[in-house]
Parts: structure tokens; sequence; C-alpha cells
């Protein structure tokens, strides 16, 4: 019987594993940041988009009791019932008898401190509409038109506001309300 010796084959380049090591580091690590980048700039679009809906209801809010106060009132103008252009206060007269409030009461909404403050005459009180402390209401303007033909006042309100917590996050709305006729 004849004995064969098995030879084991070596490798001829030494270090290639160390090579081969470093080559799916650098893959690895490329990759990771690539995932990490997307990943942080996802949370920054969430974030705004999360402040820029946070504006956003704050101010739908404060339209929203607009609306339910015009509702039931009429007399629309700034300060005084009448057309004018360009305010920051808007106000109106409750009618006598509708949803049970006084009649003759005087509201107003005017823009205090980066609030929108709502204030009553008989009874006189005030309350902040902004009730989100992260809001800071920037510009509130209001514009009364009177039609002469059909006896009707529309008035036009926009508000704009920032994030306190980051300024470059803005939001503007704009509604109007026309004065019904009873």
């Amino acid at each position: 019987m004849v004995k064969r010796k098995c030879y084991q084959k070596r490798s001829t380049v030494k270090g290639s594993f160390l090579l081969e090591l470093l080559i799916a580091f650098a893959i690895i690590s490329t990759a990771l940041t690539v995932v990490v980048d997307s990943f942080i700039s996802s949370q920054r679009s969430y974030r705004m988009i999360a402040a820029q809906t946070d504006l956003t209801r704050s101010l739908s809010m404060v339209f929203e009791d607009m609306f339910q106060e015009a509702k039931v009132s009429e007399d629309f103008g700034c300060g005084t019932p009448g057309s004018c252009s360009g305010s920051s206060l808007f106000s109106m007269t409750h009618i006598e008898g509708l949803n049970g409030q006084l009649a003759g009461e005087n509201v107003s909404y005017t823009l205090t401190n980066g609030k929108i403050v709502k204030a009553t005459i008989n009874p006189n009180s005030s309350s902040d509409m902004t009730t989100n402390t992260k809001v800071e209401i920037t510009q509130f303007s209001v514009e009364v038109k009177q039609d002469a033909s059909t006896n009707q006042t529309q008035a036009f309100v926009s508000l704009t506001a920032n994030s306190k917590e980051n300024p470059d996050i803005k939001v503007h709305l704009q509604t109007s309300f026309t004065e019904r006729l009873y």
C-alpha cells in the first residue's frame, strides 16, 4: 500500500482576510449612513408637519368660535358697525332671542400679545382663544364690506401664526362670514 501525503494548499496572499473584512466594514458603514440619514430626515419632516397641524388646529378653533358667534349676530364691523379694511379688531352684536344669547351683547376679537382675545360687553368678560402655548399669532386682519343692494354685510378674516418652537413654521388661514338676515 502506497501512502499519499495530503497537502493543504495555503493562501499565497498574506492578509487577504483583513482586506476582505475592511471592504465589508466600509460597505456596511456606507449603508448605515444612508439609513440613519433617511431616518433623521423623516423625523424632521414629521416634527414640521406636526407643528403645522398644531398651528392649523389652533387657528381653526378661533375661526370656529367666530363662526358660532357670527351665526347669531349682526352689525359686523371693526369696533363700530360698517365697512372697514385692514383692522385687527372684529366686532359684532348678538341678535335678541337666538340660542340663548343675551340681546345686544357686543362681542369683539383682537390680537393681543400674540393671542386672539375674545371680549364681551354686557356682561364684561374676556378670554384667550389661542390656548396652545406653542402658537404665536403674528397677523390678524379684518375687512368688512356692506352690499347696499342686499343690505348684507360680509367679513373677511385672516390669521397668520408661527410656531414658538420653530419660527420657520408658519400657517396662514382665511375665511369669511356673511351676516344672516332674520
